[in-house]
């Protein structure tokens, strides 16, 4: 089952550890959302603004899902893959 997110106000939110292989996080507020050690594979962010997200690393990026409205943190690059 895909954990619908979409267009959530999840500011603060503590998702350590947590499994969200192919969340549906469009548009979502993610600022200052705790994501250590969390599954983001194939996980959308698509619009969604992870500018202060925090133990955010490349890696969950590279293996989540994007496009150039994702607002990421200053110590991430935008994945290549991602839609333009």
């Amino acid at each position: 089952m895909t954990k619908k997110l979409k267009d959530k106000d999840l500011r603060a939110t503590d998702f350590r550890g947590a499994y969200l292989i192919a969340a549906d996080m469009r548009n979502t507020d993610l600022r200052a959302v705790n994501f250590i050690g969390a599954d983001l594979r194939d996980t959308d962010f698509s619009g969604a603004n992870l500018s202060t997200s925090m133990y955010l690393t490349q890696m969950q990026i590279n293996s989540a899902k994007g496009d150039v409205k994702t607002l990421l943190p200053s110590h991430i690059q935008r994945p290549s893959h991602w839609i333009n």
